[in-house]
């Protein structure tokens, strides 16, 4: 169902990616993970080599197929990490597959209902997007730049290659991206899912993380008595590529 890598040996640790990024956005951590844990990166639908939606789709149907994709590599227990949408597709995880999770730590994202002036914009992203059937050059100068935090270097090779994977997007793979889009952008407020939650609850933020803000970390951890907040120093929304010797090192303290 999903493209994925599985790399190393142990205990299982998987993990979901951003929206318009893909199963590689982990790479330092699972380079650094990866001898001593099994590392499961799963692309999804109409990111990297995944599939295409055919139909919407909304964040618990995307859960529920991860679900579904884990036992079927018959998974027993593992710690979840989801960045962004990947965060954003936690409680989902939970509330689907709770005897299995051991953990779950939730990076950049938010579970609240998408304010409405961010939403707006964003709707009128993807109807542009969806109406070229790619995403033009004046958009990338855009969208881009909400992935990492200001000071960030435009001429670094992590800026230059995000910017030519939004160039270079295949034609047939946009509109999953849009539905994709319209299914985080449009997502149903679950805040007041994580109350339930019983194993490790930890929430990462980037400090200058521009579409998710620390503010909103510091909200969902309130939620959650037994929870854990961390902020990532001289980073933004990608904070495990911008600063990936910082988040490994969290990672390590809390796997």
């Amino acid at each position: 169902m999903f493209s994925y890598v599985d790399e190393g040996q142990g205990e299982v640790l998987v993990f979901i990616h951003s929206y318009l990024w893909d199963k590689e956005m982990w790479r330092p951590q699972i380079n650094f993970f990866k001898d001593r844990y099994r590392c499961i990166s799963i692309d999804l639908f109409g990111h990297g080599n995944s599939p295409l939606l055919d139909i919407e789709t909304d964040l618990e149907t995307i859960a529920k197929d991860i679900v579904l994709f884990l036992e079927n590599l018959e998974i027993t227990m593992y710690t979840y990490i989801g960045l962004s949408v990947g965060g954003m597709l936690a409680p989902y995880m939970y509330k689907h597959d709770k005897d299995r999770i051991r953990k779950i730590i939730m990076m950049d994202t938010y579970v609240g209902v998408e304010p409405h002036a961010t939403q707006e914009l964003y709707f009128n992203l993807l109807d542009t997007i969806e109406k070229t059937h790619k995403i033009p050059e004046p958009l990338i100068e855009k969208i881009a730049p909400m992935f990492f935090s200001p000071q960030v270097d435009r001429n670094s090779k992590l800026y230059l290659d995000f910017a030519n994977h939004l160039r270079t997007l295949k034609p047939e793979n946009i509109p999953t991206i849009v539905k994709m889009g319209y299914a985080i952008f449009g997502r149903y407020g679950v805040l007041e899912y994580l109350s339930h939650i019983q194993v490790p609850l930890i929430f990462i933020t980037g400090e200058c993380d521009i579409p998710r803000p620390f503010k909103e970390a510091q909200e969902m951890a309130k939620l959650n008595a037994h929870s854990e907040l961390y902020s990532v120093k001289n980073a933004g929304h990608i904070s495990n590529l911008e600063n990936s010797d910082e988040v490994n090192r969290i990672l390590d303290s809390i796997i």
